[in-house]
């Protein structure tokens, strides 16, 4: 990367990490440019730059999560069902939680559930809009966005394993 992007990139982190810093304190739908930059410490123009408004900044942090999460997946598979999928999703999920937690304190739980389905429908293929098979993939990405938020919230103290193997012990039982 050269240094130019490197520098717009670390100047859009140090923007995030204020975002971040914002949650629970105030929903970041009012935060303004003006509070962004003066807890960042970058320059408005640096901002204005980069982007047009707090939402694309809030944008560019779900991108930026989506992408480590693709990253990262160890298995190509659509079988959403599988312990090895589960598995990396706990794991995903508890590495970023601080994060994760950022988004629900803020009250951006509604990004990141779409976040989180858009991953799925990724993963899982397309599934023609006509078919009713199509719910499944929205009722698991709630089921476990619900569960998994609550482990978060609680601190973790189940391991991924046990997540993993609770969740998929659940949704059998749906099947």
């Amino acid at each position: 990367m050269d240094k130019r992007k490197s520098a717009n990139k670390r100047v859009k982190d140090r923007l995030f990490a204020a975002l971040v810093d914002f949650a629970g304190r105030k929903d970041w739908s009012k935060i303004t440019a003006s509070e962004l930059i003066e807890a960042s410490g970058v320059a408005r123009a640096s901002f204005y730059r980069n982007f047009k408004s707090v939402k694309e900044l809030i944008d560019y942090g779900v991108e930026c999560m989506a992408q480590r999460y693709h990253e990262g997946k160890p298995c190509a598979s659509g079988d959403f069902y599988s312990r090895e999928a589960m598995l990396y999703k706990f794991r995903f999920y508890q590495e970023n939680a601080g994060l994760v937690l950022a988004f629900h304190h803020a009250k951006m739980a509604a990004t990141l559930l779409d976040v989180i389905t858009d991953c799925e429908i990724n993963a899982y293929g397309d599934i023609p809009a006509s078919s009713i098979s199509k719910y499944s993939i929205y009722y698991f990405s709630g089921a476990f966005y619900n569960m998994m938020l609550c482990w978060l919230e609680s601190g973790t103290r189940e391991t991924p394993e046990a997540m993993a193997d609770e969740f998929l012990r659940l949704a059998n039982n749906f099947r």
